[in-house]
């Protein structure tokens, strides 16, 4: 896991999008290379930032046990879900005329989402701030743009291709946040004597 690497790809995809993804169709790294040296380094970074913030708001509230299961939790369902959106909207490229790749999907979604990972470091830290989470909204802009490099979308299809795989990602990530929430009120249910 090389830091620099993520720091520059980070920064390139925010501030020179339409040249990193020029970059990024050029390598050939598989999915597994992509999660490794990228999704999961982020994944662990917001983990760390989500724990801190947590860890400092809480003051003794909630015991550090459910922050830190919490913590793992979330983390791993961010994992399965870009795997899970990549997987699905891998399988909708036919319905759009382009052309089926998997590794080219997980490589679109993966860096798409570098937006939505920075604004969740940033919220993970400071948990009152929740309207930082707006800028996780760029990601849509980057999936725009590399649908053209990675997965060379036509134009009269790309929008609507677009479209649902945003509502397809979101859908996914709604399921997620409710199965984390739901964990998380019955670890502090089973921790708070008190309450019963």
């Amino acid at each position: 896991m090389n830091l620099n690497n993520i720091f520059n790809r980070a920064k390139n995809l925010l501030i020179n999008p339409h040249i990193e993804w020029v970059r990024i169709e050029s390598e050939l790294s598989t999915k597994q290379q992509v999660m490794k040296t990228y999704v999961i380094p982020f994944i662990i970074l917001i983990a760390i930032c989500s724990f801190i913030g947590a860890s400092l708001l809480s003051v003794q509230l909630i015991p550090m046990s459910v922050i830190l299961t919490k913590t793992i939790i979330a983390g791993a369902l961010l994992v399965g879900g870009v795997y899970l959106s990549a997987i699905i909207i891998n399988e909708l490229t036919t319905s759009f005329a382009i052309e089926k790749n998997f590794d080219a999907t997980f490589k679109l979604v993966s860096y798409s989402f570098t937006s939505y990972f920075i604004s969740s470091c940033l919220v993970g830290l400071l948990p009152d701030l929740l309207f930082l989470a707006i800028l996780g909204l760029h990601s849509v802009y980057l999936f725009w743009l590399g649908t053209t490099h990675i997965l060379k979308a036509p134009e009269t299809s790309k929008v609507g291709f677009v479209i649902v795989s945003f509502l397809i990602i979101i859908g996914i990530y709604a399921i997620l946040s409710l199965i984390v929430g739901t964990i998380a009120a019955g670890m502090l249910y089973v921790s708070n004597p008190i309450s019963r």
